[in-house]
């Protein structure tokens, strides 16, 4: 049955639709430069943007028609996030629905979704921003249907995402103010699930559309490099995001990596990690984990992806490489070798 209201993490991935996890979530920051983004003239560039607040009508449901009515009226939305599909008669996924809208905790959260999200006019800014970006790159781009909703975090989804549709739980991304947070997921995953991770994390994901891959390099250097792509198209499209938030780093975390860099890098040539295949090999270095105690205590999780960006922001710089073209590129050995990279010096 529907969760009314705990929490459970699930992992749902199917074609070219996505159910976004809170362990990929990346967050977003102020521009701490003040020239960021004038690198190209976005402003002829139009895009439509539209928010439509689920939520509202959501907690407007009193009778098991009108829940009915509101399933059949955003099928992807009763699909996704109540996997209506799933259950032999619609009326165990009504009266579910039905007692959630009408819950008094989930009341509250939904209240709390309305003080920090307001009328939203800063999330719709930054989405217009960035799909901005993605025009200007690729013009065939149009700008994906925004709906948000209050889940309930049934079914563990927060963020969905395909070509002309994104589902956000906005309860999802409350952060330490929510009244209610998930009980499974990690403390050091929940310290990225806030209002500001929601954008990049939405762009990180649209990266994947463009982002070309040889499906036959089962390489840990492969992986590293898609990855190394994600990070690299979100700084494009999102230039005023710092490094470290792209990665979902601490500043703490960076300046780590910065110093033992060379050991890092050191520790993955010493191991021939580059072209190992094993896939939970590669996992340790890749994956989501809140350190990598086989480098050191203080290397944080995920430093294979941002190794991978390192070599791509070296490849482009030594090819002098089209954006476009690099995200067609898929040969990881040549994108390595010609992109000559060593650890810098700090």
């Amino acid at each position: 049955m529907l969760i009314e209201p705990k929490i459970k993490l699930m992992k749902n991935c199917s074609g070219i639709q996505f159910i976004i996890f809170i362990g990929l979530l990346l967050t977003f920051s102020s521009c701490t430069n003040k020239n960021c983004g004038e690198d190209i003239d976005i402003s002829s560039i139009e895009v439509n943007v539209t928010i439509d607040r689920l939520e509202n009508e959501f907690f407007n449901l009193k009778t098991k028609d009108a829940v009915l009515e509101y399933l059949d009226k955003h099928k992807v939305l009763a699909e996704v996030f109540y996997q209506r599909s799933q259950y032999p008669h619609d009326s165990i996924v009504v009266n579910s629905l039905l007692r959630l809208a009408q819950n008094p905790s989930l009341d509250t959260v939904y209240k709390e979704t309305q003080q920090v999200f307001g009328e939203m006019k800063d999330l719709k800014a930054e989405f217009e921003a960035a799909f901005k970006r993605v025009k200007y790159f690729y013009p065939n781009f149009e700008a994906p249907k925004i709906e948000t909703t209050v889940t309930g975090f049934v079914n563990g989804s927060d963020l969905y995402m395909s070509d002309s549709l994104i589902i956000i739980g906005l309860d999802w991304y409350l952060g330490e103010q929510g009244t209610f947070r998930p009980n499974d997921v990690p403390q050091y995953i929940l310290a990225r699930m806030r209002k500001e991770y929601i954008v990049p994390s939405a762009i990180m994901f649209l990266s994947s559309k463009y982002a070309a891959v040889d499906g036959e390099d089962k390489t840990m250097l492969a992986d590293m490099l898609f990855y190394g792509k994600a990070y690299a198209f979100t700084k494009t499209m999102m230039p005023c995001t710092a490094d470290s938030l792209i990665a979902g780093y601490t500043q703490r975390d960076v300046d780590g990596i910065n110093h033992n860099q060379e050991r890092i890098w050191s520790y993955f040539i010493d191991k021939s990690l580059l072209y190992d295949t094993n896939h939970s090999t590669k996992k340790k270095y890749v994956d989501e984990r809140p350190s990598i105690p086989e480098i050191g205590d203080d290397c944080p999780g995920r430093i294979g992806r941002w190794l991978g960006w390192k070599i791509i922001q070296k490849y482009r710089k030594e090819s002098g490489v089209e954006f476009a073209d690099l995200m067609k590129e898929t040969d990881a050995k040549k994108i390595f070798m010609q992109s000559k990279y060593r650890p810098e010096n700090h």
